[in-house]
């Protein structure tokens, strides 16, 4: 299985996405590919800041951009928080 299904939630626009996310890239790309993807699905309703993070919503975990997410604790469900 290379990918994990997480539920993201932007505040911004108040907000929640299901959405398929590859397990063996690192956060910093797959921010990038979550953002594209809101963008997409909110018919262009999500501005994009430059600067942005990912949290987990229940631990409060903030994602460093360098680690690969099969290295974090984000599996199939995790709700994360895109701020």
């Amino acid at each position: 299985m290379n990918k994990v299904l997480v539920y993201v939630y932007v505040p911004l626009i108040e907000q929640e996405y299901n959405l398929f996310i590859p397990i063996n890239r690192k956060i910093g790309l797959i921010k990038k590919i979550i953002v594209n993807s809101i963008i997409e699905l909110s018919d262009g309703n999500y501005k994009v800041d430059t600067s942005f993070n990912l949290y987990n919503k229940i631990t409060n975990r903030v994602y460093d951009d360098d680690a690969y997410v099969i290295n974090t604790d984000i599996r199939n469900g995790t709700k994360l928080i895109l701020l």
